[in-house]
């Protein structure tokens, strides 16, 4: 699984925080989330995002929200070097 580094501002509930995701454009694309669904790792927020395809040469990677950001954005170019991978519990354990 992968996270993307993000912005975080306050949401519209006591539970629930604004995201800003940069992509390689210097845009911002904002969504809503519950505020248990941001990662922090080395105090960065981090997104959860489905990776759909790395371009190693240009160190890009196309990656897809959790859902349409405020703008209608679904998918868009990150830095590679702006995500973070997780593992799931138990996704490295041996059958």
């Amino acid at each position: 699984m992968w996270e993307a580094l993000c912005e975080v501002g306050p949401g519209l509930r006591p539970s629930e925080r604004t995201v800003a995701v940069p992509d390689v454009y210097g845009r911002r694309h904002h969504l809503r989330v519950e505020e248990g669904f941001i990662g922090e790792v080395d105090g960065k927020h981090y997104l959860p995002v489905g990776l759909i395809g790395v371009d190693e040469a240009k160190r890009l990677a196309l990656v897809e929200l959790p859902h349409e950001s405020d703008g209608g954005t679904n998918r868009l170019w990150v830095w590679r070097e702006n995500l973070h991978r997780i593992e799931a519990p138990g996704a490295g354990a041996e059958p």
